[in-house]
């Protein structure tokens, strides 16, 4: 709740922690920084299957929208992860992340103590 908070207050104030680029008076982050810094382990699957479940589209990049990106610190960066998610609809596709990433992360440590043959706690 804190971050969806801090969430609508970069969205209130115009400002955005993140490289991102403002088109039409709406800021817009690069899909790179969901994907590699807010959630990098999550596989990239997982992340478009939750904007495909909510009709999430990203935005092609103009040249000079790309180019700024690149400026400010995704030099290594393909141009399909500088497509743009409109910073409004972060806060509706977060929760779901999370819960991805939460039942990975639980699943993940399962796996790892079966494999060792301990039993996950009851």
């Amino acid at each position: 709740t804190n971050l969806l908070s801090l969430l609508e207050t970069f969205m209130f104030a115009r400002k955005c922690p993140f490289p991102h680029v403002v088109r039409a008076g709406a800021v817009f982050i690069p899909i790179h920084v969901v994907k590699e810094k807010l959630f990098p382990k999550l596989p990239g699957a997982s992340v478009d299957q939750v904007l495909q479940e909510h009709k999430v589209e990203l935005r092609p990049t103009t040249l000079s929208e790309e180019r700024t990106l690149r400026d400010l610190e995704l030099k290594s960066c393909t141009s399909r992860m500088l497509k743009l998610l409109a910073l409004k609809q972060l806060p509706d596709i977060y929760p779901d992340l999370l819960n991805l990433l939460w039942h990975d992360s639980l699943r993940q440590q399962l796996g790892s103590s079966s494999e060792s043959g301990q039993h996950p706690p009851k």
